[in-house]
């Protein structure tokens, strides 16, 4: 298993070695969109090649043009920074499959062989919920993990505090992404036990087309293991992944 998850990570790098063309689709209602070129049109849709290769289309209507040109002067490639705000989430029709096999198909194959039963992703917010429930991120907490997050070249992530438990939303594109994301998570909670701060945090990762990569509720001990080499990071993911 370690081994298909190394040789998946091979192929990631070599696909995010041709994601230096990147280009960035802004929607009308705010919401980006992370190809691998600018969109070609044809008649009243725009046909988009995203970042994983899937082909899709949507309605040329529905792209604010000048914010795109404007975005991808200011915002070359496929780094953005998510402020705090309303989580949005694309759905967009696929005209044909990705061509690989993703390291989710990998461990849903892994659990099934075990016959260990699939976990559901955590349910979204409840839109009901009082307003006191959407909490300010402890001040220590945010720096920790921007300082380290910043330090590793994450840029793509958000911090939020809900009912008091810390949740982080994340965008990754790779399998090097996610694991990169989990160890910078490790060493955030580390240091912060180490201060008198320990805590948990609930870890949800999505693709940048809105697809589910994954979620994760990391403790400090589980940080501890995987900061001190006990447990590597990809054992981790076979572990405790919530798909």
């Amino acid at each position: 298993m370690l081994k298909r998850i190394l040789i998946l990570t091979a192929a990631a790098l070599a696909l995010a070695a041709s994601a230096a063309l990147a280009y960035n689709i802004k929607l009308k209602d705010g919401s980006i969109i992370f190809a691998r070129a600018k969109y070609e049109v044809k008649g009243d849709k725009a046909i988009i090649t995203l970042q994983n290769g899937t082909v899709t289309q949507i309605d040329l209507a529905s792209i604010d043009i000048p914010g795109t040109e404007q975005y991808n002067k200011e915002n070359p490639g496929n780094v953005i920074a998510l402020v705090q705000g309303e989580e949005k989430d694309i759905r967009l029709p696929t005209l044909k499959p990705p061509p690989t096999v993703s390291l989710q198909e990998v461990i849903r194959r892994r659990k099934t062989l075990f016959g260990e039963p699939l976990v559901k992703p955590p349910p979204g917010s409840d839109p009901n919920a009082p307003a006191g429930s959407w909490l300010p991120v402890d001040s220590a907490v945010e720096t920790a993990f921007r300082r380290v997050l910043d330090g590793a070249g994450i840029t793509q992530y958000r911090l939020s505090n809900y009912r008091g438990k810390l949740k982080l939303l994340a965008t990754v594109n790779s399998e090097e992404t996610v694991f990169n994301m989990l160890s910078a998570c490790a060493r955030s909670l580390s240091e912060l036990a180490e201060k008198g701060k320990a805590t948990t945090i609930e870890i949800v990762l999505t693709t940048a087309s809105g697809d589910n990569a994954g979620s994760f509720d990391m403790n400090t001990d589980e940080a501890r293991a995987l900061v001190n080499g006990n447990v590597s990071v990809a054992d981790y993911f076979v572990k405790n992944v919530i798909l």
